[in-house]
């Protein structure tokens, strides 16, 4: 009985993955459609606490805030939503950047782990292993 609580769990952790991973490839994948690129600089690095809980210290994420010119001529500083450990650039670099034509805040650094894609494909990736194990549970206890 334990076995089959257990896969039940799993499974809904799995699934819960998948679908984080499905939104943030949709939301990545939508953003890259518009965006356009522009060179820019790494002004500084905001730590976001986000993450499991490690001892000795907290997880962190650094996001980095960018600054650049739009096509327009307009000097936009914004704070990318996605970011790394360990960062995805130092403060001062010089990195190509992606933004969202609408809304200039709404920026990236262009790399593969600034567009996001790979945070979702990792999300999508556990989400199907824990499935798997979680299936294996239940029938294992099936028998």
């Amino acid at each position: 009985m334990e076995r089959v609580v257990l896969g039940l769990i799993l499974e809904f952790v799995g699934l819960h993955l998948l679908a984080q991973g499905r939104g943030v490839l949709r939301a990545s994948r939508a953003f890259l459609a518009t965006a356009v690129r522009a060179d820019g600089e790494v002004v500084k690095l905001e730590v976001s606490r986000r993450g499991v809980a490690q001892r000795p210290r907290p997880a962190h994420v650094y996001l980095p805030v960018l600054r650049f010119r739009t096509a327009e001529g307009r000097t936009v500083e914004a704070r990318s939503p996605v970011g790394a450990n360990p960062a995805p650039a130092a403060k001062g670099d010089r990195v190509r950047v992606l933004y969202n034509p609408a809304d200039p805040a709404d920026v990236r650094i262009d790399d593969v782990r600034g567009h996001g894609v790979t945070t979702g494909r990792w999300l999508v990736g556990i989400g199907a292993v824990i499935l798997v194990v979680a299936f294996g549970t239940v029938v294992s206890a099936a028998f």
